[in-house]
Formats: C-alpha cells, sequence, structure tokens
C-alpha cells in the first residue's frame, strides 16, 4: 500500500488518500506535542508544504512520518463517515506492503 496524495487540513489534520481508495484523517498535533524537535510544524507555512512518497509523508530531512505510524493514529473516512481505524484494518494494510 502506498500514498497517492496528501492535503493540509485545519487543526493539523493531513488528508491521506491511499492506492487502495482508502481516504484517512491523520491528526499531527498530538504528535507535535509528543516529539519535541517537530514543534517547528506548528509554523503553518511549513506544515502546508507537506509532501509524500510512496510510505512515507514529510516536510523536510527532520520531519516526517510512515504510513505504519500515521496509521496507528488516523481516521478511517469513508465518504463523509468516520470511523476509528481498527487494529484489523491496520493489520490488514501491513500485511499488503
Amino acid at each position: 500500500m502506498k500514498l497517492i496524495n496528501v492535503e493540509p487540513k485545519e487543526n493539523y489534520i493531513l488528508r491521506v488518500y491511499l492506492d487502495d481508495d482508502s481516504i484517512i484523517d491523520f491528526d499531527v498535533k498530538p504528535e507535535l506535542e509528543r516529539i519535541p524537535c517537530y514543534k517547528p510544524l506548528y509554523n503553518k507555512e511549513l506544515f502546508n508544504t507537506v509532501k509524500f512518497k510512496n510510505k512515507r509523508i514529510y516536510w523536510n530531512e527532520q520531519f516526517d512520518f510512515h504510513l505504519d505510524q500515521i496509521l496507528d493514529c488516523c481516521c478511517f473516512i469513508k465518504g463523509e463517515i468516520k470511523t476509528a481505524a481498527t487494529a484489523e484494518f491496520r493489520k490488514l494494510i501491513k500485511n499488503e506492503s
């Protein structure tokens, strides 16, 4: 499974699109609080420069998240219905990689 797009949203949320047509919202704010060296991402201009490649989202060489990390903290989106990502869903994704 790979990332096919990532969009910065309000309140430090990233909308992540996967190659299996899944869409997830990743709330980055708890990670910014948990990882002190990531605090520069509170700068909206920097946060909005997010990029992706394969199974990784990144801003520069200092700040990145792997898909496994994202899936552990995400909200799975189908249309407008949101449900917390289940352990079974994460296991399925990891097994396909």
